[in-house]
């Protein structure tokens, strides 16, 4: 279909999803899971603190989010550096980040890189064999009621977040 149809059947709601109430940790184990072999080289580590409460999800959809940010996060990591997957409950949302210690994101970027049809300077969203932009992404957080967002600094790698509700 394509990232264009996807933001499209997004937009308009047509995507059906189906919401049950899961842990986040199921999303991120089936997301590491089926990212390792892509990331072997690299060492992922997951950390979960505090998170008793299940978010409201579908769990197909979120963990293809975190397969995608897994992703990002290993194309622009160098060899033998780790990614962190961290996930907590924060007031009343469970909030999951993926961090590198990759180029990072410049300032002007960091404020389009969710935006539709957005191509980065290094081509950041697309990655290949995903299949997801980062506007998908967002799309799919925002229909669960969640925000996403990144912090980076140049030189000194990324962290892409995204909060869900809890139940």
């Amino acid at each position: 279909m394509g990232e264009a149809g996807e933001v499209a059947q997004l937009d308009s709601h047509q995507l059906q999803f189906r919401f049950e109430i899961h842990q986040i940790r199921e999303a991120i184990d089936t997301a590491i899971k089926s990212s390792r072999q892509a990331l072997f080289a690299i060492a992922l580590k997951s950390t979960f603190r505090r998170v008793s409460r299940p978010v409201r999800m579908d769990l197909e959809r979120i963990t293809e989010v975190i397969v995608h940010l897994l992703d990002n996060a290993g194309k622009y990591s160098p060899p033998e550096t780790p990614i962190h997957v961290t996930a907590e409950l924060r007031g009343s949302e469970v909030v999951t980040s993926v961090a590198d210690h990759g180029p990072g994101v410049d300032d002007m970027e960091q404020q389009m890189i969710f935006e539709k049809f957005y191509r980065g300077r290094d081509q950041r969203m697309i990655i290949q064999g995903t299949g997801m932009g980062l506007a998908i992404a967002k799309a799919i957080i925002e229909l669960h009621g969640g925000k996403i967002g990144v912090m980076s600094q140049l030189g000194r790698g990324s962290l892409f977040y995204f909060s869900l509700p809890a139940a």
